[in-house]
This record gives C-alpha cells, sequence and structure tokens, in this order.
C-alpha cells in the first residue's frame, strides 16, 4: 500500500555509485558496525583535523566536476524489531545542477538466497522483497511514484529554489554541498574503516532537528581515487538501518540505456494522491545553505 508523502518524499533526489556486488553483504556488514553502537555526540566547534579537513575540500571538487551520471544499486532495510532485511534493487540518473532519479525494484534474487537469512552482528534477519517505487527531481518537482499501484506524490518546488544544486535525496550530500555547509550541518569524524590508502569512511551526525528525525547518524564509504561513494548507511534508529551498495557508475552517459527521458516519468493512468507546494520551512532553511532542502 502506498504512504502518505513524508518528510523523506519531499527530499530532492541525489544520487551515487560503485562496488562490486560479490562484496555487497560484506561492506553491508562492515559499516554497520560502526554507527547503531555510538552515541550521537554533541555538536563540538572544536575544528576537524586536518586529514578531513582535506577530505572534504577534495569530495566537494571532485562532486563539482561531475555534470552527468547514472548508474546501479542494491539497497537493504534493516528492521531488529521484526528481524526482516527487505531487499531491492535499482538504477539511477543524475544531472547538474538539479535534475534526479532513483528507481528501485524488488530484489527477488538476493531475497531468495539461501538459505533466505543473513546474520548482522548478533541478529539473524529473514530476507525478504521490498516495493517497487521511484523518486524523480525535473527541477520544477518532485514526485514519489508507486508503479504497482500506479499512485504518486508530487510536491512543487517555488519558482525562486529552481536551478539549485541538488543537495539532499534519498541519500544525503551526495552532490553540490559545500564542505563549509557539511560542516555547518553534521558533526563529522573519520569511522573505524578509514584507509587512506584504500577507502575513505566519513561519519556524519545531523545537527539540524529536521535532519535528526530522519537519521540519527550516516555513514559513507568513498573511493580515495575517485571520490565516489561504494556504500551509505543511514541509522534512523537503533532499530533500522539501510544500506546502499553501489555497483555500477558512469560519468557523462547519454542516458540513451532509458526507454524515456529519466526526469520525465509517464504518468499516464496514475491517480495522484497528494499535490503540495514544499512547506514554509523550505525558505527558512534555504536561506542558510546552498541547494534544494524539501521538508
Amino acid at each position: 500500500m502506498f504512504r502518505q508523502v513524508s518528510k523523506a518524499d519531499c527530499l530532492a533526489v541525489a544520487l551515487i555509485l560503485s562496488a562490486s556486488f560479490s562484496s555487497s553483504w560484506a561492506v553491508a556488514q562492515d559499516v554497520r558496525q560502526t554507527a547503531g553502537a555510538r552515541p550521537i555526540p554533541m555538536e563540538s566547534a572544536a575544528p576537524l583535523s586536518p586529514a578531513l579537513e582535506s577530505i572534504l575540500l577534495e569530495w566537494e571538487k571532485e562532486s563539482a566536476s561531475v555534470t552527468r551520471m547514472n548508474g546501479q544499486f542494491n539497497r537493504v532495510v534493516y528492521d531488529s524489531v521484526f528481524n526482516v532485511a527487505k531487499c531491492s534493487t535499482g538504477s539511477y540518473a543524475y544531472e547538474s545542477p538539479d535534475k534526479g532519479m532513483m528507481n528501485f525494484l524488488p530484489d527477488n534474487a538476493a531475497a531468495s538466497r539461501h538459505p533466505g537469512k543473513v546474520q548482522r552482528g548478533d541478529i539473524e534477519f529473514t530476507l525478504q522483497v521490498d516495493e517497487a517505487q521511484r523518486w524523480v527531481c525535473d527541477g520544477e518537482q518532485i514526485l514519489s511514484i508507486d508503479p504497482t499501484n500506479k499512485e504518486y506524490n508530487r510536491v512543487v518546488i517555488p519558482p525562486r529554489f529552481r536551478g539549485a544544486n541538488i543537495s539532499e535525496g534519498p541519500l544525503p550530500f551526495l552532490f553540490g554541498m559545500k564542505a563549509e555547509k557539511m560542516k555547518q550541518r553534521y558533526v563529522l569524524e573519520l569511522g573505524r574503516l578509514h584507509d587512506p590508502a584504500n577507502i575513505i569512511h566519513i561519519v556524519a551526525y545531523p545537527k539540524m532537528p529536521e535532519e535528526q528525525r530522519e537519521y540519527r547518524v550516516a555513514e559513507v564509504l568513498l573511493y580515495p581515487d575517485t571520490f565516489f561513494p561504494r556504500a551509505i548507511q543511514l541509522a534512523t534508529s537503533e532499530n533500522r538501518q539501510t544500506v546502499y551498495i553501489f555497483t555500477t557508475h558512469e560519468k557523462m552517459p547519454s542516458f540513451t540505456l532509458f526507454k524515456t527521458n529519466p526526469f520525465k516519468p509517464s504518468l499516464l493512468g496514475y491517480k495522484i494522491l497528494h499535490d503540495a507546494e514544499a512547506p514554509a520551512p523550505l525558505d527558512r532553511e534555504s536561506r542558510k545553505q546552498d541547494g534544494i532542502i524539501l521538508r
């Protein structure tokens, strides 16, 4: 059943990439060990380490050079209340400065892996397929689409914010956010997997109450040579973590692999459930930072 518009549905779409599927479960296991066990730190005015400062600046530089890209990913949502892990796979597309798409499909292959369970920490999760869903931002509106029931929600971006870089999405802080803005919005540290020669591990705790309600901590694994993300985990609570593993990436694509424009989905025969303009908090927050922040 299609859910109502949430704050997460009102986020503009941002996208990323790259890892091998054969290692995806191992990556998911590794990144999970950090966030769930640590308390959220108090906001600190202490300066970042020179190493992390350098990483943020380089990440900003590399992200600014991306104008178009697409790729594929796998996602697993771990729910330790019901001990289930919901699996989806999908594709994404991005075009600077303000167009993005993420398409989620049930991952039947992963969910049917023998023996149908996966161990994570001291919990055994039963694998299940997740629901199909799609997020699209075409620069003027954000769509949350339920292809199964042919329903969708729409949030219109106010005219004065159109053309701004996407800095939020189903995944946070991936495109269009400058190093200084990251420091303003997050308590940042290097994670325990950090190994400068092989992998960059950044842990980010949101400072803004609106973001804290969406997730307690985000972790990003980056390749040090390209700064392309390999995996991202969002911990919304002690009982729920979402892990994204990126399997392919193509920079400067033609988007010819899509049958239609990825940012202009056909909604013929679809029913709109909720149709609204971005709420007032957008105006207040967007004065503080670059990019589209839809809450």
